[in-house]
């Protein structure tokens, strides 16, 4: 597995993690310490380098959701 694909599936889950919770980007914005624009970003796929770990432990947080489950290909 290369880099962009990982990164691919981590974005991908991250909408996926927001939907089947049934927030609004706002919420999940929110929840992630992001503003809307940046999250949706994310969700096409674009990841500022320096949000990863902080987005991922935010994640954990609000979610329980270890961060290694964020790059296993749910969709």
């Amino acid at each position: 597995m290369n880099n962009k694909y990982v990164l691919k599936i981590f974005c991908k889950n991250v909408k996926y993690l927001r939907i089947t919770n049934n927030l609004s980007r706002r919420t999940m914005a929110k929840k992630l310490g992001v503003g809307v624009i940046t999250l949706m970003l994310v969700e096409k796929g674009i990841v500022p380098k320096w949000r990863g770990a902080n987005t991922l432990i935010l994640i954990h947080r609000h979610f329980g959701i270890l961060p290694s489950e964020m790059f296993i290909d749910k969709c």
